[in-house]
């Protein structure tokens, strides 16, 4: 049993590893946290939780089968995603902290987040990633399909759910107009570079 659930490992270390590290969901959860706090930036982390949660349940039980038989499904998931990072990015690039502006901008909300996890390029990379780290063993084990989703909630909170506190973190520093506008820039065309992950 133990040498069963070892076989799940490369499976964590990847996980983590690719929900953790920068990308869409991380750019935006840092700049949330810078701009409205880690509270109010919640519903945008529960959001991308249950968007990764079903896109990890549909991806490891049929996301493969579909694109290798319609693969035009996978050329239209890279149209919407990079429309949806070039817009978001933009807006983050071009986001000032006028009290107006802040007035009228609002967190992304949890629906948002969890439909933009189907067209964020490093979610879907990383589903089908998954999804064969964990066919393989569950070929002797069907259980471990199981066992890999239970495990996606709370890696996908401990690996995204910090960069919101990172961003509230920076609130103090990003106080002066110049350090704000360099760290939206640097957010937003990070967020927009990555549609090339997309087509490459």
């Amino acid at each position: 049993m133990l040498k069963d659930f070892e076989t799940l490992i490369p499976f964590v270390a990847v996980a983590f590893t690719m929900w953790a590290t920068p990308g869409p969901n991380n750019m935006m959860l840092a700049y949330s946290g810078a701009r409205f706090g880690v509270v109010k930036t919640l519903p945008h982390v529960f959001g991308i939780l249950t968007g990764t949660m079903l896109l990890s349940t549909i991806g490891i039980l049929a996301l493969k089968p579909v694109i290798d038989s319609w693969p035009q499904s996978l050329l239209l998931l890279k149209i919407a995603g990079s429309f949806w990072l070039v817009r978001i990015g933009w807006k983050m690039a071009s986001a000032t902290r006028s009290s107006s502006t802040q007035n009228k901008e609002r967190p992304m909300r949890f629906l948002a987040a969890l439909l933009f996890q189907f067209a964020n390029p490093k979610a879907i990379t990383a589903t089908v990633a998954l999804a064969s780290l964990v066919w393989v063993p569950a070929k002797n084990n069907p259980w471990l399909l199981g066992t890999a989703l239970v495990l996606i909630p709370p890696l996908c909170f401990l690996a995204n759910g910090p960069w919101a506190l990172v961003g509230q973190t920076m609130r103090r520093f990003l106080s002066t107009p110049l350090r704000w506008r360099i760290f939206t820039l640097a957010t937003g065309t990070l967020t927009a570079v990555c549609t090339l992950f997309l087509w490459i």
